[in-house]
């Protein structure tokens, strides 16, 4: 069968539901929504101007990827991760992110580190109060783009997967005295191994990485 070549592509407005779960998402990131309190959906709806069904439905994408829990006939609320379910997410990341670093360091052009170290600048220079939201988004950005840098299609995409409840646990991370600061050491570790073009030690600071993260919250 022929190909077909010269068709553009239809571009599509994001569905009603898409925009729900997108600000709905961005309200749990910047604590807008917060744990141990019960929402009404209805009200959720009246505030984001939409009918219940495309909030509903997004309400259902946000339960199947663990960050809500709907009550029937009731509301949601944020949910609570059990020790189990941290444990596991620490033990993906721990498989997932070595190994993307190891896998950068060996071909990482100098662009590739200026991104990575542009975003650590970025971090240092949140100190105030009330900056988790946006630590958090770059500590997100951190951690996918080098996935993204070396064009891992699934492993990105599993790592995505698991962002939404590290939020949950982001935030109680950086209530712990010095995490600002140690983060961002930990950070620039595993970027300096990777600009030397050392795998084994960018994996090795990529995995202390993990688990000092997991050690403060677990």
């Amino acid at each position: 069968m022929a190909k077909l070549s010269g068709i553009t592509a239809v571009e599509r407005a994001p569905t009603l539901s898409r925009r729900a779960y997108l600000q709905i998402q961005q309200a749990i990131r910047d604590g807008a929504i917060r744990q141990e309190v019960l929402y009404s959906e209805n009200e959720l709806a009246e505030t984001l101007g939409m009918s219940r069904t495309p909030v509903r439905e997004a309400l259902i994408s946000l339960s199947r990827e663990g960050l809500v829990a709907i009550e029937s006939q009731r509301g949601f609320r944020l949910r609570q991760l059990s020790a189990d379910e941290r444990r596991e997410i620490f033990d993906l990341r721990s498989l997932l992110e070595p190994y993307t670093a190891r896998r950068l360091a060996l071909v990482a052009t100098e662009e590739d580190v200026r991104r990575l170290g542009t975003l650590i600048d970025a971090q240092q220079d949140l100190r105030g109060p009330g900056q988790q939201s946006e630590f958090l988004a770059l500590d997100e950005q951190f951690h996918l783009l080098q996935s993204e840098l070396l064009g891992l299609e699934r492993t990105h995409a599993t790592m995505t997967s698991l962002r939404g409840a590290m939020w949950l646990i982001g935030f109680e991370a950086l209530t712990l005295p010095h995490r600002h600061e140690d983060v961002i050491a930990e950070h620039r570790a595993i970027l300096d191994a990777i600009a030397r073009h050392d795998p084994e030690a960018a994996a090795a600071a990529a995995h202390e990485h993990i688990v000092t993260t997991a050690a403060a919250v677990l």
